[in-house]
């Protein structure tokens, strides 16, 4: 800028001259002093403001001729940018109508060579088409099916049918050898060649031509009639089956009725559904390799036809064997049979109990009308029948029809809406109910003729240890029970019809609550009620029999001697382990042997009554044991087990219901009935034999006779143990003999009522007592002592028992405080449960030895009255 030298603000200078006049200010001392700073801020002022007012008009006419500058030199570059805008838009329109000519040159371009291509197409179709043709007639005049064959599926795979319909087509291709229209010739063919090849192929296979057959089975898809050919096929497996089905009724056909050993119809049935799966695997690959690209539900389609085979002859199986068994008959016999040894035992709960020999001897011709073996054989053999069409639907169900994003198995239309499953559910299912519930009351209704009682001899031997045995003296019913009920289930279950399990589940429980619970337990149980102070007593070490002992049937001796073995015994061999010898004993069941009854021996101190009231304690809890182990291992899914019931419920949500079936219907209300009988049961024995030996010991223990039984001085009288010995002696000998004998439920569910009613009688005891004497110090000390041992000999290891001595543990502990002990035990628990509340985070994981307080049973007022006891 030139004027910038002479017109500039001069900022430094000002600031100069402003800071002299300051200073002046502070120094003035007069007012002259501050008249001159005021002119010289005048002058300031006036310099300042004539500065600055040049300063703005020189800079402002630059600005302007800077703006003018500026804004010419817009207006020129603008006009020039707008003239090359203008040049540059013609430019892109004429290259843009060059482009839209050039798309047009080469789209008609692209439209020609499509027609002519679609041209050449037609003309090389139609050249096709004729040559096919001529082929076709010529193949067909020379019998060379294949390649006749070959030229139709050429025709109708590669040639538009509109072609093949054309006016142009029907112009140029009739010719004097063929002057038909293409589609008529090709029709004509078609039907021609499909009954030459149903022809040959029903000639292959009458004579069993593999090659030819097959040769001629491949041929049916490449004309187009799928269906046709697989309908010759599924014929042609339909005849096998049929052929090898007649070969096997012939077999039965040709032994009398009465030579026709177990099991012949249910291996017969097995072999026709092997056969028929053996077929749809053999041939499945043929026809999927032939058939798959053509006709996607070619395998269905076969299975469809082949199951109207497979329903004819496991009909005529089925038939033949409810004829040649003579069911109607056994089912006449069945009715007219009326269980008359339970049918008795029902309506004659209050007579006494005959002797087992006569009851066997009396119905010993029972079994001349309705053979129990018989009927467990028919029953095991039409279970496998039923079997092996569960096992067949499940191969048909999950390789043909399963979806595979489907989670659960449905069974297709074609099986249930059968023949055969309408004759299942019509007929066989019916006789098969009828059967399994008649065999299995029939069952219970035999055991209980040749039931056998085990002698306690053996159990009531004086012993180091005394324990609950491994294997309790039982009734023989229970054991033969516990086997016909698992093979009876398992041959249900087998079956796979979840209608027969429920059915089977309901009439099972209904038979022994009626007939085991009722008129077999409670019967027992209240024909042999111990008479009162009758108690169990251990045999003496010279004490002997004065005669041989019957064995106990948890060893399950063979009552003849020589093994019996049942059809229905053998299926369940693997699994029956804990069933022990009852095998055996069911062999004499149910092949009519009479009765051996082991005669229950005693001693002089032991009632006979109150060791049979034992045995049937026994034979309730073990029938809980056994009963719960037959329904978890057939409910378990354990590769042991072969998972029972998922591979014979694929379908659905069977297998859960079935599950459910077992514990809901069955084995709940079983133990809740039982678990109820053993209740009463125990009550009635410790009332009858063990409540008064048990206030004699506690009389013992918590004597009356002296007033200063708990006023002791000297530490002699604390340690005196002859109290705790004689207790100690008689705990035993009263508990020992029903530890030695009962099964261990039912002696826990004992031992439990003896302990409570012990605690109760020790607690009266000790309040009358106590009132009557007092009780000082040594007394509470001698108090603890007495009561600690008692609890050690009683529960042992058993804390669940030691939880019923809380009570009387505070007695003793109220007896034993001094009195600062006791007013400081009255509030410490709601202080710590305070102190908890408000410290819990930060005391999670800190001990507890501080706690003091004590969770009292006792009332406020019990507490007072038994403190009142201390001197």
């Amino acid at each position: 800028m030139s004027h910038s030298n002479n017109f500039s603000l001069n900022v430094d200078t000002l600031t100069i001259a402003i800071h002299e006049i300051k200073n002046q200010f502070h120094d003035s001392a007069s007012p002259n002093d501050l008249h001159d700073i005021i002119d010289k801020i005048d002058n300031a002022i006036s310099t300042i403001d004539s500065k600055l007012e040049s300063f703005v008009t020189i800079n402002k006419k630059k600005l302007q001729q800077d703006v003018s500058n500026i804004d010419l030199l817009r207006v020129s570059k603008l006009s020039s940018t707008i003239k090359n805008a203008s040049n540059l838009t013609q430019v892109l329109a004429n290259a843009d109508e060059l482009g839209h000519n050039l798309t047009y040159k080469i789209k008609s371009l692209d439209q020609e060579i499509s027609n002519v291509d679609d041209t050449l197409h037609y003309v090389e179709s139609v050249q096709s088409l004729k040559s096919n043709i001529n082929q076709i007639n010529y193949a067909i005049e020379g019998q060379n099916w294949e390649l006749a064959a070959q030229c139709i599926h050429s025709i109708k795979t590669k040639i538009p049918q509109d072609l093949i319909r054309g006016q142009y087509a029907s112009a140029v291709i009739p010719s004097t050898n063929v002057p038909d229209l293409p589609e008529v010739c090709i029709d004509n063919w078609v039907k021609q060649l499909t009954v030459v090849f149903q022809k040959q192929f029903n000639e292959a296979a009458s004579k069993r031509d593999v090659e030819h057959l097959t040769k001629y089975f491949q041929l049916f898809p490449l004309i187009g009639q799928e269906e046709v050919g697989l309908n010759c096929y599924a014929k042609f497996i339909c005849e096998i089956i049929s052929e090898s089905s007649k070969n096997l009724t012939q077999t039965i056909n040709s032994i009398t009725a009465t030579d026709l050993k177990p099991g012949i119809f249910d291996t017969v049935a097995m072999q026709l559904f092997e056969n028929v799966s053996m077929m749809l695997s053999q041939h499945g690959p043929l026809i999927k390799r032939y058939y798959a690209s053509t006709y996607s539900d070619a395998m269905t389609y076969v299975v469809n036809k082949l199951q109207r085979e497979v329903d004819l002859q496991i009909g005529v199986i089925t038939d033949t064997f409810y004829d040649a068994r003579r069911l109607d008959k056994l089912f006449q016999d069945i009715k007219l049979y009326k269980f008359p040894v339970l049918s008795r035992r029902l309506t004659d709960l209050h007579e006494h109990t005959v002797e087992q020999g006569r009851v066997s001897e009396d119905y010993e011709g029972l079994d001349d009308l309705v053979p129990i073996r018989y009927v467990g054989d028919l029953i095991l053999e039409l279970s496998l029948i039923l079997h092996s069409w569960a096992l067949y639907c499940k191969f048909v169900t999950i390789k043909y029809f399963h979806q595979s994003d489907s989670s659960e198995l449905t069974m297709p239309m074609i099986i249930t809406k059968s023949n055969f499953s309408r004759k299942i559910n019509e007929k066989l299912l019916p006789a098969f109910e009828a059967m399994y519930q008649f065999y299995f009351r029939r069952s219970l209704e035999k055991s209980i003729t040749i039931e056998e009682l085990p002698s306690l001899e053996s159990y009531l031997r004086p012993a180091l240890e005394s324990k609950s045995p491994d294997h309790p003296p039982c009734s023989s019913v229970i054991e033969d029970l516990t086997l016909i009920l698992n093979n009876t289930l398992r041959n249900v279950i087998q079956s796979g019809f979840p209608t027969s399990v429920k059915a089977f589940v309901t009439e099972s429980f209904r038979v022994i609550q009626q007939d085991l619970i009722n008129g077999y337990f409670i019967r027992n149980l209240n024909d042999n009620q111990p008479k009162y102070n009758q108690s169990l007593s251990l045999l003496s070490e010279d004490g002997g029999l004065a005669s041989p002992r019957a064995k106990s049937r948890s060893g399950t001796p063979e009552p003849h001697g020589g093994p019996v073995t049942t059809t229905a015994a053998s299926t369940t061999s693997n699994s029956s382990g804990f069933f022990k010898g009852a095998s055996s004993a069911f062999g004499s069941v149910v092949s009519g042997s009479g009765a051996i009854v082991g005669s229950l021996q005693t001693t002089s101190s032991n009632s006979p009554k109150l060791m049979n009231f034992l045995l049937y304690l026994n034979s309730v809890g073990i029938a809980q044991e056994y009963f719960t182990k037959v329904i978890n291992n057939v409910k378990s899914p354990a590769p042991s087990n072969t998972g029972l019931i998922e591979t014979n419920f694929p379908f659905g949500k069977d297998a859960e219901k079935i599950r459910a079936i077992l514990d809901q219907d069955f084995l709940n209300p079983f133990n809740s009935i039982t678990n109820k009988i053993l209740n009463e049961s125990l009550i009635n024995l410790y009332n009858q034999s063990i409540r008064q030996r048990l206030i004699t010991m506690v009389s013992d223990l918590v004597p009356e006779s002296s007033e200063s039984n708990y006023i002791l001085y000297s530490t002699n009288q604390v340690n005196d143990p002859s109290l705790l010995i004689k207790f100690k002696s008689n705990w035993s000998s009263l508990t020992r003999p029903y530890l030695q004998t009962l099964h261990q439920s039912v002696w826990h569910k004992l031992l439990r009522l003896i302990v409570v009613n012990l605690v109760n009688l020790i607690e009266r005891k000790l309040h009358l007592a106590l009132k009557k004497s007092k009780i000082n110090e040594l007394g509470s000390v001698k108090l603890e002592k007495d009561m600690s041992f008692v609890i050690n000999e009683v529960c042992q290891d058993n804390y669940q028992l030691r939880e019923k001595f809380v009570k009387l543990t505070q007695l003793v502990l109220l007896v034993g405080m001094d009195d600062d002990e006791y007013e400081e035990s009255k509030q410490p628990m709601l202080e710590q449960v305070n102190r908890e509340d408000a410290y819990e985070e930060e005391e999670e994981n800190d001990d507890d030895d501080d706690f003091t307080g004590i969770n009292w049973i006792l009332t406020p007022q019990e507490r007072e009255q038994i403190r009142s006891y201390r001197v």
